[in-house]
This record gives C-alpha cells, sequence and structure tokens, in this order.
C-alpha cells in the first residue's frame, strides 16, 4: 500500500501542539494576545505537518485570524467614526447649553459597531468550535 497525504497519521505531539493553538485561540475571544501567539504556532507548524490533515487545520486558523483581526478592525473603525465626533460635539453642546441631546448617529453607530464586533465574535467561536470537532474525528477542515 502507498502512504499518500490521507493515510499518514501524524504523531501526538502533532495534535498536541495543534490543540494548543485552537486553546490559544479560544483564550484569545477574551484576551486578544493569546490569539497570536496562536497565530505564530499556525504559520510555523503549518509546514511541518502540510502532507497530512493537520495542515487544513492550521491555514482554517490562519484564515480565522485574520477574518477576525479585519472584522474587528471594521467593528472598532465603525464605532471611531460615528461615535467619537458625535460624542466631541455632545461635550461641546453641554458645556455652552447646559442641555444634553443624544445624536441618533452616536446611538446608530455604536448599535452597528457593536453587532459587527458581536457577528464577528460569534464567527469566530463557530470556526473554532468547528475546527475542534473536525480535529476530534481525525477530519480536514474546508
Amino acid at each position: 500500500m502507498s502512504a499518500d497525504a490521507s493515510s499518514t497519521v501524524p504523531s501526538a505531539r502533532e495534535f498536541t501542539m495543534l490543540g494548543i493553538a485552537y486553546g490559544l485561540y479560544a483564550l484569545g475571544l477574551v484576551m486578544f494576545w493569546p490569539a497570536a501567539v496562536g497565530l505564530v504556532i499556525a504559520y510555523v507548524k503549518r509546514s511541518d505537518v502540510a502532507e497530512t490533515f493537520l495542515g487544513s487545520h492550521y491555514t482554517w486558523l490562519i484564515r480565522t485570524f485574520w477574518g477576525w483581526a479585519i472584522g474587528f478592525a471594521a467593528g472598532i473603525g465603525t464605532l471611531m467614526a460615528l461615535v467619537v465626533p458625535s460624542a466631541i460635539e455632545l461635550g461641546q453642546l453641554a458645556k455652552s447649553t447646559q442641555q444634553i441631546r443624544l445624536p441618533w448617529e452616536m446611538l446608530g453607530g455604536a448599535i452597528v459597531g457593536g453587532l459587527a464586533i458581536a457577528v464577528v465574535w460569534c464567527w469566530v467561536v463557530y470556526r473554532l468550535i468547528r475546527g475542534t470537532l473536525r480535529l476530534a474525528d481525525a477530519r480536514p477542515v474546508p
């Protein structure tokens, strides 16, 4: 029987390293820096297991990180672009008239930015769960 990419069985150490990377990403849901450490592990280890199904998991984690970072930046950017100018205007208005009027742009920006961040967070949770379940079944991720 020939040993091709689908029949190559990775070592327990390789499974452990991938599990650590998934765990760091999960910690990254509450503190971002562990996910960055997991990204470094994914980039370093991906070539070591490229001929096995574990290579797809590292690629999955790398894509998850960059989608996460871009989505999070877009959510924060929306918040900053819509909320901060309105907050500055609100502060100036409060000093001059002693009245506070909440601008709709500020509320809308907070809702849109907050929803974007929540959607990205849920997407990352989904990808981590899906990847972990496929890893547990010794299957590649798409």
